[in-house]
């Protein structure tokens, strides 16, 4: 019986194909600045966008122009752009831990209901390749480099330009919150961002990548890529994902800001990738001549067109626009074949309501797929001269508005909520510190429901709670909380004591200063100097005595009784037993400031004016 002869490891691994000639990355030249195996250098970029539903057609057409002039400033035959928008799902829930059993119960009601479906976010990725100047002779020697295991060394002048034009680049779009990515550290170990957006264009999801020794390439290449004649399988080590390519075929006869932004909310994942290697005016302008006398020697009937081409030209050489070679598709993603057939039919669909015209990648899906990665240059199927004013339409940098899940005030955002297109947006209070929200809408359309499910949902940051309620809107809510619950009504005793309450420290002190003032406070004038002097001195001598002796009583006994029209005699009808004592002067104050969520019911107090300010 023969015996089977196990196959030589060694043959087999020759057998495998290297990652390196489709993801030449070489190495970190600085901790930003990518060196590639052909001597260019990358500069990445991530970028927060700008949401564009809501805004005004002017501001879209400004940020268009003001984008092509970025693109004209930083115009060199020697860079190129790759711009990539990435929507993967992502639900990423901000944490706490509930009070009550109640906010609890909803919390967890509500997670259920958005689990059901998917949320998917933007990402938006930008990033500058500078390719090396060249003579002839060392072309020739870049392409025997090609097989050298050796990438050619990097020049410091060409790694201070590059700087240079990324600088001009964050200057020029600064609106659309435009940071770099570098290296970081976590756990002791290097981490490059750079390579995490690289790798997420292979596997369409966010993955750690840590800095290696070696080829970059190595470090890449983490997931096995099969190509078939119209799609290819990515085999993770957790999971099998298919995709397939739509590369764009033809373009719109003009272009308008926000073509793609159909794609914005699309539920499925994709990667649209787009490159722009600027061309010199010289070459531009051959390009378009060279147009201009192909229509002209078939007696093209289309006179608009060679019209359009000599406006188009008198631009260019006025420098109203710059010319670069485009390149365009959109990678999409299916956890099935049939699942991957149906988001292509809407990817279809969506770029056709663009007037892009787009076709599935076969033969050319390989080089369509390679051709995603910045500095692919040889993979690029169909390059096409565009102007920079189409690429800026092409390439806005929308998107839909996201918030912050970390880092906001109180730490965690307050909620997660989904939009209209499917994404996440994460609910703060707060712009950094500032702390101001407006809710509006007509009578039953639901603004008390929204507010306390705001008000819900913050309770596990475990902040304190004040809510200043009308007409008993949120009483129920608010003792469902586990909060404590008061109505206000002119003449009964709120049960506020702010004397007896606070500790007289300097802010506690400040306070009570600022309400004094607004009590005795003359409707026709400011309070003068010596008033000032003496509300200050008055507190000051309160501070020391007990707790249950100080009041406004007390505190009207040491601003003097001479002055029958002074600040003493303005504070009499605060005094408890006077007209207004029922609202600050309690014999014991009631609003203990334990619990962690305080409701008053302020219906009634709001129209008394003079006592309104002061309680509130």
């Amino acid at each position: 019986m023969p015996s089977a002869r196990l196959p030589d490891r060694d043959a087999l691994m020759r057998r495998e194909a290297s990652p390196r000639p489709m993801l030449p990355y070489a190495r970190h030249v600085t901790d930003e600045i990518l060196a590639l195996d052909s001597g260019a250098l990358m500069l990445c970029f991530r970028l927060d966008g700008a949401s564009f539903e809501t805004a005004d057609i002017r501001d879209l057409n400004d940020w268009h122009g003001k984008l092509n002039g970025a693109w004209r400033n930083l115009a060199s035959d020697r860079l190129a752009v790759w711009h990539h928008l990435v929507r993967r799902p992502e639900q990423v829930w901000p944490q706490g831990r509930f009070r009550s059993v109640f906010a609890g119960d909803l919390d967890a009601a509500y997670r259920a209901r958005i689990d059901a479906g998917r949320l998917y976010v933007n990402d938006l990725f930008l990033t500058l390749v500078l390719r090396r100047r060249q003579a002839a002779a060392e072309r020739a020697q870049a392409w025997i480099q090609r097989f050298n295991a050796t990438p050619p060394p990097t020049e410091d002048a060409d790694v201070r330009l590059l700087e240079e034009a990324g600088r001009d680049l964050q200057q020029h779009l600064a609106r659309y919150g435009v940071s770099r990515l570098r290296l970081y550290e976590r756990a002791g170990l290097a981490f490059s961002e750079p390579l995490e957006m690289l790798r997420l264009l292979i596997v369409g999801r966010p993955e750690p990548a840590p800095l290696t020794a070696g080829h970059l390439s190595e470090a890449l290449y983490a997931s096995r890529l099969i190509f078939g004649r119209e799609a290819l399988e990515i085999r993770s080590p957790d999971a099998t994902r298919f995709a397939g390519v739509l590369g764009v075929k033809e373009y719109p006869a003009a272009t308008r800001p926000g073509l793609w932004d159909g794609l914005l909310s699309a539920p499925f994942p994709f990667v649209a990738a787009q490159s722009f290697a600027f061309l010199s005016k010289v070459s531009a302008e051959a390009i378009m001549s060279r147009k201009q006398n192909q229509l002209l020697s078939a007696r093209d009937r289309a006179a608009s067109q060679v019209e359009g081409l000599d406006a188009a030209l008198d631009d260019l050489v006025s420098n109203r626009f710059v010319m670069g070679e485009h390149q365009a598709s959109v990678t999409v993603y299916g956890d099935t074949p049939a699942r991957l057939a149906e988001n292509l039919s809407r990817a279809r669909a969506a770029l056709a309501e663009s007037g892009l015209v787009v076709a599935r990648e076969d033969l050319g899906l390989e080089a369509a797929f390679w051709a995603q990665f910045p500095g692919n240059f040889r993979f690029r199927l169909r390059p096409a001269a565009i102007t920079s004013r189409n690429f800026a339409s092409l390439a806005p940098f929308h998107t839909h508005p996201a918030g912050r899940a970390q880092g906001n005030h109180w730490g965690p955002a307050v909620a997660l909520l989904r939009t209209s297109a499917g994404s996440p947006f994460y609910f703060n209070f707060h712009v950094g510190d500032l702390g101001h929200t407006f809710i509006c809408g007509p009578s039953g359309s639901g603004k008390t429901v929204v507010q306390n499910f705001m008000l819900a949902e913050l309770e596990k940051l475990d902040v304190q709670q004040v809510v200043f309620d009308k007409d008993r809107g949120a009483e129920i809510f608010v003792r469902a909380c586990g909060g404590a619950y008061l109505t206000l009504r002119p003449g009964e005793p709120t049960g506020f004591a702010p004397f007896k309450a606070l500790a007289f420290t300097p802010a506690n002190r400040a306070f009570l200063g600022a309400l004094v003032r607004r009590l005795v406070a003359p409707p026709e004038r400011a309070l003068t100097p010596p008033e000032e002097r003496a509300i200050d001195e008055a507190l000051a001598a309160l501070g020391p005595m007990p707790a249950a002796q100080r009041s406004v009583g007390a505190l009207r006994s040491l601003l003097g009784q001479r002055d029958a029209g002074g600040i003493g005699a303005r504070l009499d009808r605060w005094r408890r037993g006077e007209a207004l004592g029922w609202a600050l002067d309690g014999e014991t104050d009631a609003l203990a400031l334990e619990p962690r969520f305080l409701g008053f019911d302020m219906t009634h107090i709001l129209d008394t004016p003079d006592v309104r300010t002061p309680v509130m």
